[in-house]
């Protein structure tokens, strides 16, 4: 054994009930030796180990970031492409000004592509049109992707370059938007977003691709997340994941969900030494509440936002991405095989399917601690997570949607009855069941903080609470980022608690979360970050 590192001499949540607040914590060999009080820990430990001393600061299992796609987010950001969210662009028409100068500037047939186009909060925003963006940029491929990446609009030179065409057939899962006559006007939704997208990313080189996904493992450990997951992920990403975990700062642990658009798909099975697993499979059952391509039992509103700039009809319901036989064939397929599901929902028509479908596989073929999970949950009723605690189905929220989109989700699209439930995470709870929260990068930014925030207060960023029933207790928001998210991932034998035995990875805080004021957890800083043993960020 190498020599032990001793933590003691500050506050301690172990997010372990068996020991929820002890003196002190022992690590070596990258794993957690000891814990208990002071005098304990020390008698286990070799007289000559090296003192960390806390001075009062807060020691905590390192968070766990159970819904991620942290190299989709190094496709997303940073240069070539444009950032025109709202945060960085808050208009429309500064939006496209900010287009129209990076296209100036353009060489003829560079892949140009824009980030964050927003129908809810691009207040002025009107639907890109292929003919305005050709118009636009007349000799490069142009397409602006929305800030929820489920949809992108296309000049015609982008769809040329996709071979996306008046005979193309839309893909089972996919949506091409067509005129009368049959033609492309441009606007793509779901997996053949990001299927031709691919396009544009390999066009910039593999070495941008490679510094930008550098940054997003930066992002995460800076942010205490030592845990993540990869919830799109395509068997080519496994080079850039090998190379990163070559790197000097090391590769947060990371937890593959392969996306699944077909039933025929292989899945890859990895497995390296806890950095690098295949945790499970991936399917969009629905899409975005911000596109309309969910599946609801009562319409959206008739607003300006869903009627103009959405272009939704009235008593708009949407529907699954899949046909129901289609979509059963896939879950079948690859829960048969023993993985893990893991389906993204956000309309309750949608949850009541896979709902119906889990409950039917069961009974045929019943499978203790399956631990099906549900991504997103955005409308989920009451009976809806009853039933699915019932069935073992987990449920992982996306909170940030409150703090981020809270206004328009209850003014422009779904009315204040429907947001004060807007992702159920304290009826969740209330109803016993194990929920975890995430950020969904790149989305939203990943940090453990700005869910518990987001979670405990429900505050949106135009200063509303949107359903304070709903709020989380900073206990039940700290171990949906720590404890609860690892057993989401089927890892909290090893991660999630300060718990001996089990790796060490942990975070230092400025502040304990458990004793500041809900609304400033986002402020507590990260002061040290550490992996498998070893500190990976200091502030």
């Amino acid at each position: 054994m190498t020599q032990e590192t001793l933590f003691k001499n500050g506050i301690i949540n172990s997010m372990d009930s068996a020991v929820p607040n002890p003196e002190a914590v022992a690590i070596a060999d990258g794993k957690i030796v000891a814990v208990g009080s002071a005098l304990d820990v020390e008698d286990q430990i070799g007289a000559k180990h090296h003192v960390i001393d806390l001075h009062g600061s807060v020691l905590q299992p390192g968070f766990v970031e159970p819904h991620s796609h942290i190299l989709w987010a190094a496709k997303t950001r940073g240069a070539p492409v444009g950032d025109i969210t709202a945060a960085v662009v808050p208009t429309y028409r500064a939006a496209i000004a900010k287009v129209k100068r990076h296209v100036a500037e353009a060489v003829p047939g560079e892949f140009l592509l824009f980030y964050g186009v927003d129908p809810q909060l691009h207040t002025d925003m009107e639907e890109p049109s292929r003919s305005f963006l050709d118009e636009i940029a007349p000799n490069n491929p142009l397409a602006l992707q929305t800030s929820n990446g489920h949809a992108v609009f296309m000049n015609s030179a982008a769809l040329d370059a996709c071979n996306i065409t008046k005979d193309t057939p839309t893909p089972v899962g996919s949506v091409i938007a067509r005129d009368d006559s049959g033609t492309p006007t441009g606007r793509l939704e779901e997996a053949l977003v990001w299927r031709v997208l691919e396009i544009f990313y390999e066009s910039w080189g593999e070495n941008r691709l490679t510094t930008e996904f550098r940054k997003s493992i930066d992002t995460c450990l800076r942010a205490g997340v030592t845990t993540v997951t990869e919830h799109l992920y395509l068997p080519f990403y496994k080079t850039y994941y090998l190379q990163a975990l070559k790197q000097a700062v090391p590769l947060p642990r990371v937890a593959a969900y392969q996306q699944a658009v077909d039933p025929d798909m292989m899945v890859e099975r990895i497995d390296l030494d806890d950095r690098l697993w295949m945790a499970g499979v991936k399917i969009h059952a629905d899409g975005s509440p911000f596109v309309g391509n969910i599946w609801l039992t009562k319409p959206y509103l008739e607003t300006s936002t869903t009627l103009e700039r959405m272009h939704l009809s009235p008593g708009h319901t949407g529907g699954p991405n899949y046909p129901a036989d289609f979509f059963e064939m896939m879950v079948r397929n690859y829960f048969g095989q023993g993985w893990q599901m893991s389906v993204h929902t956000q309309g309750d028509r949608t949850i009541d399917m896979v709902l119906d479908l889990v409950e039917t596989i069961l009974e045929e073929t019943p499978r203790d601690d399956h631990r099906f999970r549900l991504e997103h949950c955005a409308l989920m009723r009451e009976d809806q997570i009853v039933r699915a605690k019932d069935l073992g189905v987990q449920c992982s929220f996306f909170i940030n949607h409150i703090t981020h989109w809270g206004g328009p989700i209850e003014d422009a699209l779904f009315g204040p009855e429907r947001a004060a439930h807007y992702m159920p995470a304290g009826s969740a709870h209330k109803a016993g069941m194990r929920l975890s929260l995430h950020a969904d990068a790149p989305m939203t930014v990943t940090s453990g903080l700005d869910l518990m925030q987001a979670a405990s207060t429900r505050m949106t960023n135009d200063g509303r609470c949107l359903g304070e029933n709903e709020r989380l207790d900073r206990l039940t928001a700290l171990k949906a980022v720590t404890i609860d998210a690892a057993f989401h991932i089927g890892m909290e034998h090893k991660l999630g608690s300060l718990t001996r035995g089990k790796l060490a990875d942990l975070v230092i805080l400025d502040r304990d979360p458990l004793d500041t004021n809900p609304h400033e957890l986002s402020a507590i800083q990260v002061e040290q970050t550490w992996l498998a043993g070893e500190c990976v960020y200091r502030r």
